[in-house]
């Protein structure tokens, strides 16, 4: 069976986007994501003065492990859903409708298997953490089909909702928990009030969504058919960005895990911004593709991928200070790698760039198959250099790792459509960011040196940006003085 694009379909996206309501979504994307990246921030110097090193990595091996089920429990169904949008767009809620019934399926099933096999062959697990993590992963995947069929339809208001309400209430119970109610394995304090929101708000959204009868043989066909190779794919996107972690409490310890993690966490703030952004840029550059509106495409990615250039450039030089601020001393010696993770960062965002282009030409076969290269290359290193270096080297491999995916996409890409994202649009902004990894090795115990270096950049960059500054910021300012000198 084959699909065509409905291009009424990508008409009505335009119009949105021409409207008040596609601000009002970017807007509450960015709030929403901030919101959320805020939350985790601003209780990281709680988290890690409660916690010891061993816990807090524990629960980031445990997140880790979270994201890696979630994605085969959910069969990655939500990549098919997107592209319903598209080809089933009259029967949107009866698709969704069939995926949720499905995933729920799927989910009883992994959770009575991996129960059977850990009985039968007496593996030695904490079988708590177990059944949490799979009731998690099971929610979070159901969770995952509904905030895309929200962000596909611009529903900002309940996007947003379910970005913030199940972290923030998570958060609050944890710390309460935590610090008034355990005194003894601290990370349950961390975990069992995830699993408990998570899973309530999937419930709700089976209740109100997964209601109609049968599943549709049709839309899951089109939806696996889409999204099964999206799995691997998946799976070896989490082995890029998560097995780090999980190598390190394997083969160094749970304490390094848990610097490693935190440090890891600094250095993907940008990743707040990216993702907020997603939100908004997968509807507008499907439109803009099928419009073959390339000038277009390539005049606004470049400015997107210098505002992110600016932001993880200042933040390379200031990290140790903002690190120590959000941690007590146990946590300081993970500074170092802040700079290789935030150049890791910008690749992985780089990679993503591309991929989107193919996701639209439907090649899920061929993105699963470059990116499964880079996850067995990142195991390999990580296998090879952890026991050598200690959690050092899964900085090193994961920034190698992630240029290795993004040179392997940029030239697929290019085979796709070769009027869009030529890689020299991230030459320089890479060489910047290494330029700054520089200047803080060079500088990490001169705080004042790399602050300054921080505002001078930033002054200069305002200088040379400032017409892209007036006309997003001020263009209401820019209208009055055209006026004032048409009058003049």
């Amino acid at each position: 069976m084959t699909y065509s694009y409905n291009y009424t379909t990508l008409k009505n996206y335009k119009i949105i986007m021409d409207s008040n309501d596609y601000k009002k979504a970017s807007l509450c994307y960015l709030i929403g994501n901030f919101f959320n990246k805020g939350i985790a921030f601003l209780t990281i110097p709680i988290f890690t003065r409660l916690l010891s090193t061993t816990d807090y990595g524990l629960i980031n091996t445990y997140t880790s492990w979270v994201s890696i089920i979630t994605l085969f429990i959910g069969c990655a169904l939500f990549m098919g859903l997107r592209c319903a949008f598209v080809d089933f767009s009259d029967n949107i809620d009866d698709y969704l409708s069939t995926i949720i019934k499905f995933t729920v399926i799927i989910s009883f099933t992994f959770i009575i298997i991996t129960l059977l096999i850990i009985k039968i062959f007496k593996l030695d697990v904490p079988i708590t953490l177990v059944i949490l993590c799979l009731i998690n992963s099971s929610s979070c995947a159901i969770i995952e089909n509904i905030s895309m069929y929200y962000m596909m339809k611009f529903n900002y208001i309940k996007r947003t909702i379910l970005m913030i309400a199940p972290n923030l209430l998570s958060v609050i119970s944890a710390i309460l928990l935590i610090r008034f109610v355990l005194d003894n394995n601290l990370y349950y304090g961390k975990i069992v009030p995830e699993v408990l929101f998570y899973s309530l708000f999937a419930i709700l959204i089976i209740i109100s969504h997964g209601r109609k009868k049968g599943i549709n043989k049709n839309y899951l066909k089109h939806g696996l058919k889409i999204s099964l190779p999206l799995i691997i794919h998946g799976a070896a996107l989490n082995i890029l960005s998560q097995s780090d972690r999980i190598m390190i409490t394997w083969l160094d310890s749970a304490s390094n895990s848990g610097i490693y993690s935190l440090s890891y966490s600094l250095g993907m703030i940008t990743y707040a911004i990216t993702l907020s952004i997603d939100g908004i840029w997968i509807p507008w550059l499907t439109n803009k593709i099928t419009e073959k509106s390339y000038k277009e495409i390539n005049f606004i990615t470049e400015k997107y991928i210098k505002l992110i250039t600016y932001i993880m450039c200042c933040l390379i030089v200031v990290s140790p200070e903002i690190l120590k601020i959000l941690s007590s001393k146990a946590y300081w010696e993970g500074i170092r790698l802040i700079p290789i993770i935030i150049l890791a960062n910008f690749l992985f965002f780089a990679y993503n760039i591309y991929t989107n282009v193919e996701h639209y030409y439907k090649k899920s076969n061929q993105i699963t198959a470059l990116t499964i290269f880079a996850a067995i290359l990142n195991l390999v290193l990580n296998y090879i250099f952890i026991p050598k270096f200690g959690y050092v080297a899964a900085a090193y491999t994961t920034a190698i790792s992630y240029f290795v995916v993004f040179i392997l996409h940029s030239f697929y890409s290019k085979t796709l459509n070769s009027n869009i994202f030529h890689i020299k649009i991230f030459i320089v902004p890479i060489f910047e960011i290494l330029a700054f990894c520089g200047l803080f090795y060079l500088f990490i115990d001169k705080p004042l040196i790399r602050w300054i270096i921080a505002i001078v950049y930033l002054i200069i960059v305002a200088f040379v940006q400032r017409k892209t500054i007036i006309n997003l910021l001020l263009p209401n300012l820019k209208n009055r003085l055209k006026k004032n000198n048409k009058t003049s």
